[in-house]
C-alpha cells in the first residue's frame, strides 16, 4: 500500500518534535512542537497556522491537548498549560494559565500523554508522574523507575493504567490508583548481545485492543514488540531503523 500526501503545511524553522491531534469538539485542529522552540496550532481543513507560542527557553519536547479548552506544552523540566481559546498568533510562553514543575526541578520531562484533565509524563530520569490539570502544584510521582531514560509514555483509553518505555529496553504498565508498577516486559537485544548501535531502546507504545496484547511498543533496533500478561514476543526487523512513533 502507498500513502499520497493530501497537503503541507509550513511555519516552522527548525525540525518538528512532536504532533497531537485534537479530538471532539477540536477534532480538525493540529499541535506541533519544533527545535525552534515554538507551539503551533494548525487548522487541518485550512492546512493554515492559528496560533503560535514563542519563547520558550529550550526545545519542545512534547505537546497534547488537556481537558475542554487547554493545551499543555512540556519544555525543560515544566509543562505549561494554556487557554486554547486565547491563543492567538502572537502568543507568549509566559502567558501560562497553570505550570507542572518537576519535583527535583531539574529533570527533561521527555513525553506526555493526556486524558480527560489528566497528564502522564516521564522524565530523563526514568520517573512516571501523573498530574490533574485542575491541580497542577501536586503532581504525583509514581514509585519505581525505569533504570534508564523514560522515553515514551500512553494512557488506557478506559482503564485506570499507564505504560512507559525507556531506554533500559523496559515497557512497563503502572496502576495509577497504587501508583506502582505492575507489569514489566523487556526486550532482549538480537544477535550481538553487546552491540551499541541500534539496542532495542523503547521509542513508542500504545495500548492494543487484543486479548492476548495488551501494550504494542516500537524499538530503536526497528522490531515491533506485543506485550501482555501471557509474556510477549516480537515482529524483529519491522522497520531498517529505529522505530519513533506509533
Amino acid at each position: 500500500m502507498s500513502l499520497k500526501e493530501v497537503a503541507r503545511s509550513y511555519g516552522h524553522t527548525a525540525g518538528v518534535t512532536t504532533l497531537a491531534a485534537g479530538y471532539n469538539s477540536r477534532d480538525a485542529l493540529l499541535l506541533s512542537g519544533s527545535d525552534d522552540r515554538t507551539c503551533r496550532i494548525w487548522d487541518t481543513r485550512t492546512n493554515k497556522s492559528v496560533g503560535k507560542i514563542s519563547g520558550f527557553v529550550d526545545d519542545v519536547a512534547a505537546v497534547d491537548f488537556v481537558g475542554e479548552n487547554s493545551i499543555a506544552v512540556a519544555c525543560g523540566p515544566t509543562i505549561c498549560i494554556y487557554d486554547q481559546r486565547s491563543v492567538g498568533i502572537n502568543a507568549q510562553a509566559s502567558d501560562t494559565t497553570a505550570k507542572i514543575k518537576q519535583a527535583d526541578n531539574d529533570s527533561e520531562i521527555m513525553a506526555m500523554s493526556t486524558r480527560g484533565d489528566f497528564i502522564a509524563y516521564v522524565d530523563e530520569d526514568g520517573h512516571l508522574s501523573v498530574c490533574d490539570v485542575t491541580d497542577p502544584e501536586n503532581p504525583a510521582r509514581f514509585t519505581g523507575a525505569h533504570e534508564e531514560l523514560a522515553s515514551c509514555v500512553c494512557f488506557h483509553p478506559e482503564e485506570a493504567i499507564v505504560a512507559t518505555g525507556g531506554c533500559d529496553n523496559q515497557v512497563r504498565i503502572w496502576d495509577i490508583a497504587s501508583e506502582e508498577t505492575v507489569s514489566i516486559f523487556k526486550a532482549h537485544p538480537v544477535g550481538d548481545a553487546n552491540r551499541l548501535v541500534n539496542p532495542p531502546f523503547v521509542y513508542a507504545l500504545d495500548f492494543a485492543p487484543y486479548e492476548d496484547c495488551t501494550v504494542v511498543s516500537g524499538h530503536a533496533d526497528g522490531r515491533m514488540m506485543c506485550s501482555s500478561d501471557d509474556g510477549s514476543f516480537s515482529w524483529h526487523e519491522c522497520h531498517g531503523y529505529s522505530i519513533s512513533a506509533m
